[in-house]
């Protein structure tokens, strides 16, 4: 796991470098668009399996087995579902968490530089969807003369807000932590510059687990580059970063505080017990009903609804309440946990909770930051977000803890690129 001697260039067949390429290829549109995806994820996958069988390198089981198991105990759901086409469905989109990790492992038997490979080919597609994103914002703004074009969906290129704030945190999760582990000014220029400007996009997005990923990420940064540094080097930096959280407040900071306030607004009505939150067709006030729908269920079907009857059981819970229009948008739990437990029961809550407290368990025993902040990541956003509900959430996690389980130490040592 991360201490193989990396290869010759002349070692690999032709068909290990277009393997290597279509990964690469992925990696890059992940970021951008979804709908991209599906031919080459599944050339990418069928290409690498053939290596992994030919090669036969061995995957971290330790860190990956929740995923496999979160996966089995959907198939095992599908013996009390009534919906059979959702379920398949529904494992259809969730057999990248079995295939892509697996994948990753092939990739890093050919590259064991190979997170350093696909975090390049994946922050420069992070890169084109932020050159999409403004485009896309500007031609809103030139037809409707709004600021707000330049916020939330209308800005997102084409992954919804939350998930394109969690790509950038983890691609500044990357950076940051190479900066800080370059050990030279000029080394870490580059990394700097993308860090900037992932935290510019961040705020742009106007996320709330966004915002609070971007701060879960500086701050590991931050106290990973005081430990490094010498105490006269901490005023500047506290000065440098204060100039610059200034400016990203001032640039879009405001949005996101209008955000928070309506949120904490939601928050009061279902304290007060205000029929006005079913009424609402709010984002906050729904996410609430799903949530207040998904704690109610549980307790009641220990064994969950079935992996193919989950939204039924959710939408029934909404008519019954009079949400409308959750029920009409056909809203999940909107929080990974919870979908698990209205799904599977309790064993569907603890596992999914398994797949972000494990990696964590396994970065604290190891002192692995990376995989550490990527756990974090993973808790937050699903704790708002049925991540693994959706191709974006899915294609995330499956390649990133599929490279992170190749490495061992808080920042792998990558052996010189092949050329």
């Amino acid at each position: 796991m991360g201490d193989q001697v990396a290869p010759s260039i002349a070692r690999l067949t032709p068909f290990e470098r277009v393997a290597s390429w279509v990964w690469l290829l992925v990696c890059a549109l992940a970021p951008i668009s979804g709908r991209l995806m599906p031919v080459p994820m599944t050339l990418s996958i069928v290409l690498l399996l053939v290596v992994l069988m030919q090669r036969r390198p061995l995957p971290y089981v330790r860190l990956l087995w929740p995923l496999a198991a979160f996966y089995l105990l959907h198939v095992v759901g599908m013996l009390w579902s009534t919906d059979i086409s959702f379920g398949l469905f529904d494992l259809q989109v969730k057999l990248g968490l079995v295939l892509l990790p697996l994948a990753a492992c092939a990739f890093t038997a050919l590259y064991p530089d190979g997170l350093h490979r696909s975090m390049l080919a994946f922050t420069a597609g992070t890169g084109v969807a932020i050159v999409l994103s403004v485009w896309k914002a500007t031609l809103c703004y030139r037809t409707a003369g709004d600021p707000g074009c330049f916020s939330q969906s209308t800005f997102s290129y084409d992954l919804h807000p939350s998930y394109a704030a969690w790509y950038a945190c983890w691609a500044l999760a990357y950076w940051g932590l190479r900066a800080v582990r370059s050990g030279s000014v000029r080394l870490a220029v580059v990394p700097m510059i993308i860090v900037l400007g992932l935290s510019v996009f961040i705020i742009m997005l106007a996320s709330k687990s966004g915002l609070i990923g971007l701060f879960l990420v500086v701050g590991v940064i931050i106290i990973t580059w005081m430990k490094r540094s010498s105490p006269r080097h901490w005023l500047i930096a506290v000065g440098a970063g204060t100039v610059v959280l200034v400016a990203l407040v001032l640039l879009g900071g405001g949005r996101v505080v209008d955000r928070v306030r309506v949120a904490f607004d939601a928050l009061g009505t279902a304290q007060r017990g205000d029929p006005a939150l079913y009424a609402s067709e709010g984002g906050s006030e729904m996410r609430l009903v799903a949530w207040q729908c998904s704690a109610e269920l549980l307790p009641s079907a220990p064994l969950g609804s079935g992996t193919g009857d989950v939204k039924h059981a959710l939408v029934g819970c909404y008519e019954a309440k009079g949400a409308r229009a959750a029920a009409e948008k056909r809203l999940n739990a909107h929080s990974q946990f919870l979908q698990g437990g209205v799904a599977l029961g309790w064993p569907g809550l603890i596992m999914a909770l398994l797949i972000g407290m494990v990696p964590l368990w396994v970065a604290c025993k190891r002192n692995h930051l990376l995989l550490g902040m990527f756990a974090g990541l993973f808790i937050i956003n699903a704790a708002v977000e049925s991540v693994l509900e959706v191709q974006a959430g899915v294609v995330l996690v499956g390649i990133v803890l599929g490279l992170l389980a190749q490495h061992r130490t808080s920042y792998p040592t990558e052996p010189k690129a092949q050329t």
